[in-house]
């Protein structure tokens, strides 16, 4: 079967009409598309039974598939077309996807550290002298990050407010005396909760900040200072930057993993303050928190 997912036309008039879409959403629908390109005729005019059993049909995942659903549904409910048998088959492949990732936390539940011995790490890599990996994994746990999270520029107080952080799409983190502040302006959820700032009450951090950037042979407040960088100090991708965390994380874990440690532990203790700050300092829901990451959460 052959379908075509919609003209180019149709496509710019359909983002034209949604600017609240964020520009790494347009990127995935717009790899979403390509996954149509074996279709001769438009989703739009289709009907909803070659579209589900094209979906059906195509060799991905269950993830991939519902993405691939959620295209659709969204092209035909903005040019006012049926849509009810897709949504059926968007609830099955949901349900499916879902026991998917329930058996992965069961499978995870035997699998993963304590927060006693991810601390242990952190405190480790802070003796050993390596300093930016401290300083990653340190935040991770403090502020519960992502990997874009970490993505940070490095500035002196004094220099960040003349800078007004606020307006970029910047991530950093600001060196302070005591303490250091992080500025989140580039985050997945950033149109949903807006700018974030943290303050990290920690000696260690700030020390572990001045001697990496030694190590590096620069100066704080002169140059430009990436936490996440080549050797020759140019910013990564993002598929770099998930392998550089990695590289420094305990055996190897994701961002993802530590928050499944953290977020299981405090709901068995049912730590609820612990668990909203969590949920506050990744930027989702209470709900959406549990439900991905607390490993008894099935």
């Amino acid at each position: 079967m052959y379908i075509y997912i919609m003209t180019d036309q149709q496509f710019n008039d359909y983002l034209d009409s949604n600017t609240q879409l964020a520009e790494r959403t347009i990127q995935s629908y717009s790899n979403t598309f390509t996954k149509f390109e074996n279709m001769s005729k438009n989703i739009l005019t289709a009907s909803q039974t070659n579209i589900i059993n094209y979906i059906d049909e195509y060799d991905a995942s269950t993830n991939t598939k519902l993405a691939m659903i959620n295209v659709v549904i969204n092209m035909r409910k903005h040019y006012d077309k049926e849509f009810n048998k897709i949504t059926n088959r968007k609830l099955q492949l949901a349900d499916d996807y879902q026991q998917i990732k329930n058996n992965i936390k069961e499978e995870k539940k035997g699998e993963l550290p304590t927060s006693k011995q991810l601390i242990a790490h952190e405190n480790r890599l802070y003796l050993d002298g390596e300093w930016t990996g401290f300083i990653i994994v340190h935040l991770m746990r403090q502020l519960s990050t992502r990997n874009k999270d970490l993505d940070l520029k490095i500035l002196p107080a004094d220099r960040s407010q003349r800078k007004g952080v606020a307006g970029d799409k910047n991530n950093y983190l600001i060196i302070r005396s005591n303490n250091a502040q992080v500025i989140r302006n580039n985050y997945k959820t950033f149109k949903q909760y807006g700018q974030k700032k943290n303050l990290v009450p920690s000696r260690k951090l700030n020390r572990a900040v001045k001697e990496m950037i030694a190590e590096r042979d620069l100066e704080l407040g002169k140059d430009e200072i990436n936490l996440l960088s080549t050797k020759g100090g140019r910013k990564l991708n993002e598929e770099s930057i998930a392998k550089k965390i990695r590289a420094f994380t305990f055996r190897g874990l994701s961002e993802s993993d530590y928050n499944k440690v953290f977020v299981s532990e405090f709901a068995e203790m049912k730590d609820l303050k612990k668990l909203e700050k969590i949920s506050d300092n990744r930027g989702t829901s209470l709900e959406v928190l549990l439900k991905e990451y607390h490993l008894d959460g099935v």
